[in-house]
């Protein structure tokens, strides 16, 4: 019997539109998240308060 490793990670990334100019935007957190997506390699992602265009960031970095 074989075994498989499942990692599920969630994230509530706070809409983008919340945090503009300020130190918590967006486009600062963006390279944290990509990094710790990179680390964990996860098999399943979950998303919380994402936009539209968060998710399409996400999508892009993680398809580099």
């Amino acid at each position: 019997m074989s075994t498989a490793i499942v990692r599920v990670c969630t994230f509530n990334i706070r809409h983008s539109y919340l945090d503009h100019a300020t130190p918590n935007e967006w486009q600062k957190r963006r390279p944290i998240l990509k990094q710790c997506l990179e680390n964990m390699q996860p098999t399943i992602i979950g998303i919380q308060e994402g936009d539209p265009p968060q998710l399409k960031d996400i999508l892009d970095d993680l398809n580099q």
